[in-house]
Parts: C-alpha cells; structure tokens; sequence
C-alpha cells in the first residue's frame, strides 16, 4: 500500500508541475464545490472524452463537447480555461489509473503478483485505447504533454526497478540481473504489447486473457523466478495459431 501511494504521488507531481505553469492562478477556473457544479463538471469531462477520441485533439472543439454534456458554450469556462487544459486533466486521469496498481491481496505470490499487474495495465488500456492513441499523438507535438509522459514513466519504471530488487533481496529473482535495465526493458515490453494488442489490426489474432498469461511467463522467466511445477506446462494456443495467413 506505501509503494502504491508513493507511485501515485509521484506520477502526480509531474501532472501538477504541467499545471501550475499552464496559466497563471488567477486564470484558474472553479472545480465545482457544490454538488450541481461537480456533476457539471464531470459531465464536461465525460463529454471531452468522447469527443477527443472521436475527433482527435485537433479537430476536437469545445461546442461540440458542450453539446454533447447537454451544457451551454459560456459554462464550459466557468469550469476550465480551455481545450487544452480539459485534455490534459484527461489525460492525467487516464495515465494515472493506467500506472497506479491496486495492492495485491496478501497471500499473492510473487508471480500472482506480476500477472495482476500486466492484466490490470492491459485492461485500463483497452478500456482506453482511442484516447490512449490520442495521446500519443499530441505528445509528439506537445513539449509539456510529451514530458510529463516521460516523468509519469520514469516513477513507474523505478516502483518496477524497486520491486525487483526486492525480489532480488528476498532470493526469489535472479540477482545477476540489473534491476534497472530489467524494469525498462520489461515495463517496455508490455506498454508495446497494449499499444500492438488495442490500436493496430493485430495481425496474430492476440486476445487480453493470453497476453497476460504470456507477458508473465516472460517477465517470469526473465527474472528468474521459479515456476511451481503445476505451472510448468505451456498454456494457451499453439503458436502456429497465432502466424498470419499468407
């Protein structure tokens, strides 16, 4: 629960750091504190995510996000100052969730452990994926956006390189392997695998329920962590099913 909290204060930081030089304080508008104003509010973000994925962040404009909320134009800024900043408090919503783990429940081992994680990253990303495709877009033309990605994955990339050593430290993983390389390399992986897995035609036919169980058998093997031999045998489909036709 403490490494949870730190990593979700960490990827915070770099959400707040993006905001509090966006637009000067007295430019902010309200975050709705009465009951009516929070559901106005949440109504506006509900419709920019729709919009956004339907549209693309450029070609997104605030009517049509207000006409979808059922909210007049003028109202939108009572809540926000712009496209922008509606978009990037998406966008913090989305990654943090993506990145922040629910604890594990106590008597999960560590290989039970590092499916939960890979199976929940996968799911958020799914749920996700046209906005997630959204936000790579504007973070190859967006300095902050693209920055504040980077920062949001380094603080995942050091809560996996921390875990490892605990393993490493508990004589569960190999401790040959450099845990830093190893969490890049492996948190990598199966970021790469989502994007494959949701936002291509996935040529090979994946599904979630078989990455999750491959990813972990990979992160598995490559940190050299005992199976149990009632795990041993392969699971899943054949590879042959997975080659494209032709």
């Amino acid at each position: 629960m403490q490494e949870r909290t730190e990593l979700r204060a960490a990827v915070s930081n770099a959400s707040r750091g993006r905001r509090d030089t966006d637009a000067p304080e007295k430019q902010r508008r309200g975050t709705g504190r009465t009951i009516r104003g929070r559901q106005t509010r949440r109504q506006l973000l509900d419709a920019a995510k729709v919009v956004f994925e339907r549209d693309g962040f450029v070609h997104a404009r605030i009517v049509d996000i207000c006409d979808l909320a059922g909210i007049s134009h003028g109202s939108f800024y009572t809540y926000f100052v712009s496209k922008e900043e509606i978009f990037n408090e998406i966008t913090d919503s989305v990654e943090l969730d993506l990145l922040t783990l629910d604890p594990a429940p106590e008597d999960a081992d560590p290989i039970e452990r590092i499916r939960l994680a890979n199976e929940h990253y996968l799911r958020v990303y799914g749920a996700n994926a046209k906005l997630m495709r959204v936000i790579h877009q504007v973070s190859t033309i967006d300095e902050r956006v693209r920055e504040t990605r980077i920062q949001r994955q380094d603080a995942f990339g050091r809560a996996i390189e921390r875990r490892v050593r605990h393993l490493q430290e508990a004589g569960i993983a190999d401790p040959t392997i450099d845990a830093a390389y190893a969490a890049q390399a492996l948190g990598g992986m199966v970021a790469y695998f989502a994007e494959y897995l949701f936002n291509t035609n996935n040529l090979f036919g994946f599904d979630l329920d078989g990455a999750t169980e491959q990813l972990t058998r990979i992160w598995t093997n490559a940190l050299g962590i005992p199976v149990p031999a009632e795990d041993d045998a392969p699971s899943g489909d054949p590879r042959a099913d997975h080659r494209p036709s032709g």
